[in-house]
C-alpha cells in the first residue's frame, strides 16, 4: 500500500475516533466523518463502504497484531501478555467494545490460539463449560477496561484463574 492511500486511511480513522467520542457509530454520517477527515466522499468510498468497514479493517489489524506478538510468548504468559496489550492500547479496545460493529471483535481476541490452548486443558472438551468461561472472561476484561485498568494485569489474570479454578473443580 502506497504512502498516499496510508495516510489517507489514517485520516479517516483519527476521524471515526474523534466521532465516536462525540456520538454512536450509528449516529455517524459518511459526510461529517468525510468532513472531519478532510476528504472527499468519493475518496472515502474508494477504500471503505461504510463506517462499519472501518472498525472491522481496525480491529482485524489489531488482531493479527495481538496474534504475533503473543505467539512469541511462552504459553504460560500469553495471557498476561494479552492483558498488557489490551492495557496499553484500552482508548482503543474500548472503542472496539463500545462499537460491537458485529460482535466478533471480543470472541476473537479469546479465540487466539494461545488462549484457546489454554482454555482447552482447562474445559475438559465440554462446549458449555468453554463457553462460560469465555464469556465470563471477556465480561470482566471488558469491565476492566471500562473502569480505566486500575487493577494490574496480574490481579485481573488472577482473579480469572481463581474463577476458572472454582468452576472446574
Amino acid at each position: 500500500m502506497n504512502r498516499k492511500i496510508q495516510m489517507t486511511k489514517r485520516f479517516i480513522r483519527l476521524a471515526l475516533f474523534e466521532c465516536l467520542k462525540e456520538k454512536d457509530i450509528n449516529k455517524i454520517t459518511i459526510s461529517s466523518l468525510c468532513e472531519k477527515a478532510d476528504i472527499n466522499r468519493s475518496t472515502f468510498y474508494k477504500y471503505y463502504g461504510s463506517q462499519y468497514d472501518v472498525i472491522k479493517e481496525m480491529e482485524q489489524e489489531v488482531i493479527q497484531l495481538i496474534n504475533k506478538q503473543l505467539n512469541d510468548q511462552p504459553k504460560e504468559t500469553s495471557f498476561i501478555q494479552l492483558l498488557q496489550f489490551l492495557k496499553s492500547n484500552k482508548e482503543t479496545i474500548k472503542i472496539f467494545f463500545e462499537c460491537n460493529v458485529d460482535n466478533e471483535f471480543p470472541k476473537q481476541v479469546l479465540a487466539l490460539d494461545s488462549i484457546n490452548n489454554q482454555l482447552e486443558q482447562v474445559s475438559q472438551n465440554d462446549p458449555y463449560i468453554k463457553n462460560y468461561i469465555l464469556f465470563g472472561s471477556l465480561a470482566t476484561i471488558q469491565q476492566w477496561i471500562d473502569a480505566g485498568c486500575i487493577e494490574s494485569c496480574e490481579e485481573i489474570a488472577d482473579i480469572i484463574n481463581h474463577i476458572v479454578d472454582k468452576l472446574v473443580r
